[in-house]
């Protein structure tokens, strides 16, 4: 029908396009039935060219085993205009809205002349949940869903994810921390990828979005060691100065991340007045310890990737207010048997600091073994006796 009306209709645009020729060739049932060759999508980026912020493309990865302190999942954000990507841990996939609120609030915080006008997640709970949707409708956001199990459309936010495990698995070999040191890789590796050009600009993600070069003075090595200055309360007048750690990626061009390699904490530092040694790789524990320890995040210092907001809070609470109905169960503590634990780490996380064997003071274990109820021993008499009434 369609073929009809172009070719009546004088002067038409696309009456000199040719049609795909169907009928001619019939095809076979049986093949058609028993084979499946996945055909690539066609090329758009010759035929398209959105505005900056206009389509955002999102995906999350996980879950990730072993887990990375309490985090299980990485959450990328994409545009398809710039490039420019966003990404972030999640502990569970509950709290993706949270994440994606507040960093969609930031965007138009900080291009209020750009607004968001599509959005392409995958088929999850959390981008298909009623709230979502009535968000997305009050701000004048589009929300686009693929094909389910069809990854090919949604394709940036997949290759990204790609391309982040393609470089942060080769960072973490090259050093001797555990696998379970991947969330801060993939924040490395989130840094370096806004730092060179895609193969459709030539310009990097960072200049068409913010107007400026990226700086590369402070880059070092991943896993590299680093000796930090210790606080002055910590230092004495002829002691060591600085410390050994271990570099992890930077949060601004001044301030770094580093492991303390003893027990694995995170810690911030200027960049100013650190010394770096791009040859060696400390490991966790010291060289003599097994490696295979986990490593301890240190949570607040990765509150600034995704600042919490007044209008991401209502669906925090929901949760919140829904596990404390779950705690509130009249077979919640009663029957012990039935009480698991949880299966993220933090939560199972002792409070005091375990000290290692052998560095104990014995005279202290032994005064405190020594000591013995005070009073008079067990079946002594009194030397006195009193006397008794009527006597």
């Amino acid at each position: 029908m369609m073929r009809r009306i172009i070719g009546s209709t004088h002067g038409h645009q696309l009456k000199d396009q040719k049609f795909p020729q169907i009928g001619k060739v019939t095809p076979c049932i049986s093949c058609s039935l028993g084979k499946l060759i996945v055909r690539p999508s066609p090329s758009k980026i010759e035929k398209e060219s959105p505005m900056f912020l206009e389509r955002i493309q999102g995906d999350i990865c996980g879950p990730i085993h072993p887990p990375c302190g309490p985090f299980r999942y990485f959450m990328v954000l994409i545009d398809a205009s710039s490039r420019w990507s966003h990404v972030c841990l999640l502990s569970t996939r509950n709290v993706a809205f949270a994440k994606f609120l507040a960093q969609i609030i930031k965007l138009r915080a900080h291009f209020p002349d750009y607004s968001i006008k599509k959005m392409r997640l995958d088929n999850a709970g959390e981008f298909t949940s009623q709230a979502f949707n009535d968000y997305c409708m009050s701000v004048g956001i589009v929300v686009e869903h693929p094909v389910a199990h069809v990854h090919t459309q949604n394709g940036l936010a997949e290759s990204l994810i790609k391309r982040l495990q393609l470089i942060a698995r080769p960072l973490i070999m090259r050093t001797k921390l555990p696998i379970s040191i991947w969330g801060h890789a993939i924040l490395h590796a989130a840094s370096l990828i806004r730092m060179r050009p895609s193969a459709y600009h030539t310009y990097t993600p960072i200049q068409l979005a913010f107007g400026q070069e990226p700086n590369i003075s402070h880059l070092r090595i991943f896993g590299c060691a680093v000796y930090v200055p210790i606080a002055p309360p910590q230092r004495t007048k002829m002691g060591p100065q600085r410390r050994l750690g271990i570099y992890v990626g930077y949060e601004s061009s001044s301030i770094i991340r580093y492991l303390e390699p003893l027990t694995g904490d995170v810690f911030t530092a200027r960049f100013a007045d650190c010394h770096f040694n791009e040859t060696t790789f400390p490991a966790l524990g010291g060289e003599k310890k097994i490696q295979e320890k986990d490593v301890s995040w240190c949570e607040p210092s990765l509150l600034y990737l995704d600042p919490r907001t007044k209008q991401c809070e209502t669906e925090v609470q929901k949760i919140m207010h829904l596990q404390e109905i779950a705690n509130q169960l009249p077979d919640a503590f009663t029957d012990t048997k039935r009480v698991t634990k949880s299966y993220i780490p933090a939560v199972n996380a002792s409070a005091r600091i375990e000290v290692p064997v052998g560095q104990t003071n014995n005279k202290v274990t032994e005064e405190s073994k020594a000591r013995l109820k005070r009073g008079r021993p067990l079946g002594s008499k009194n030397k006195n006796p009193r006397k008794k009434k009527g006597t």
